[in-house]
């Protein structure tokens, strides 16, 4: 009984040696898978914020063409009127000159 009390642990011994075994082997593949699939989705996640930053890079510049086309139109815009105003007044301030030249110093 001694012996059989022997050989039963010794195999009870080598049944738990392969399950620490096996239970080691699924640990480290899940490891692996689990590392896997962060480097996957780390992956993806780089290329759809690298997607995400050309698209906003692009409606940015979109938006900074309108301004500057609406910028340089109110820029257009203010010149001609102020050369609206200066052809204007230019011809008021001669008269306004004249006047005061002949008022001043009289017809000569």
């Amino acid at each position: 009984m001694n012996r059989e009390a022997i050989n039963y642990v010794i195999e009870a011994e080598a049944r738990v040696e392969e399950l620490r075994e096996r239970a080691d082997n699924e640990i480290k593949t899940l490891k692996e898978s689990t590392k896997q699939q962060i480097e996957k989705i780390d992956e993806q996640t780089s290329h759809e914020l690298e997607a995400y930053k050309k698209e906003q890079a692009a409606e940015m510049e979109a938006k900074l063409k309108q301004d500057r086309a609406a910028f340089k139109d109110q820029v257009q815009a203010e010149a001609e009127r102020f050369t609206e105003n200066y052809e204007t007044k230019k011809d008021t301030l001669a008269s306004r000159i004249a006047e005061e030249v002949l008022r001043r110093y009289g017809h000569s």
